[in-house]
């Protein structure tokens, strides 16, 4: 973003070089700074995200108040996630706000609990996706195409703004502009920025890229992004069976998190 941010500048002098009006220059332009300037480092869980997961916590816990009334106890309520910071950290706000209440920890009254994950490398049920090599050279080999696909749609919309705000913008502005959309208005309730450069028309269009590549990597466009999960979903039935079949009530909790945009994804 910070590239980004220096890029905007070169092109609001450009403008001025080539004596142009600078009144279709968007205000928010002129002295746009990124709010993650300085900040090399991401990927953690985001503050929403985390408020998110710990209400929804709680509220699974109220929705199914015969099914948390058992002592703690890990093998009764274990919780499952990948290696990744942020799902682990998803875990721990989803569980603080299940068990919120439970324990003698702080005047939240919290307790600990187990969150358990395993290696990276051999994650079949979280993190299959990372142990398929057929599916990584599937992903490899689907990106001309999807490319391919969204050039049109990327050259025509650089074309518009190009005209609409007499900018020399490139399609890897348009690109960047857009994530910064979908980052300001998902992390910042931001949306008379980034995303007001853009018609209705062309956020949808912009958003039928994002899908399409969705749908061809890890969608049901290709049998194979489904029968790689295979193993998790038959966990997940074991689990329900054995829980439904016990003496006693026994809930399987798992946090995944696959690698996508929201940070890409927060």
């Amino acid at each position: 973003m910070e590239k980004l941010a220096s890029h905007i500048k070169e092109l609001i002098e450009d403008a001025k070089q080539r004596n142009l009006s600078l009144q279709k220059v968007p205000a928010w332009f002129h002295n746009w700074e990124s709010p993650w300037k300085g900040k090399w480092k991401g990927g953690e869980l985001d503050i929403k995200g985390e408020e998110e997961l710990y209400q929804l916590g709680i509220r699974v816990r109220e929705r199914f108040p015969d099914i948390f009334n058992e002592e703690y106890h890990p093998d009764v309520y274990p919780i499952k996630t990948t290696q990744i910071p942020r799902a682990s950290a998803s875990a721990v706000a989803f569980g603080m706000g299940l068990f919120s209440g439970k324990g003698s920890l702080g005047p939240g009254r919290h307790r600990a609990f187990a969150v358990t994950s395993e290696s990276r490398a051999s994650d079949t049920i979280l993190r299959f996706f990372e142990c398929c090599q057929t599916y990584k050279d599937f992903r490899k080999n689907q990106e001309p195409s999807f490319n391919k696909l969204k050039e049109p749609i990327l050259t025509e919309i650089t074309s518009a703004l190009a005209k609409r705000y007499e900018f020399n913008f490139t399609r890897q502005d348009i690109s960047s502009l857009w994530f910064l959309c979908k980052q300001e208005s998902s992390l910042l309730d931001i949306t008379d920025q980034a995303c007001s450069l853009f018609s209705p028309t062309e956020v949808a269009l912009l958003e039928w890229t994002d899908d399409i590549q969705m749908f061809m990597v890890k969608g049901y466009g290709k049998s194979l992004n489904y029968r790689m999960g295979v193993p998790l979903l038959k966990d997940v039935l074991q689990s329900m069976s054995e829980a439904i079949n016990a003496d006693e009530g026994n809930i399987f909790v798992s946090f995944w998190l696959y690698s996508l945009y929201l940070s890409r994804s927060g």
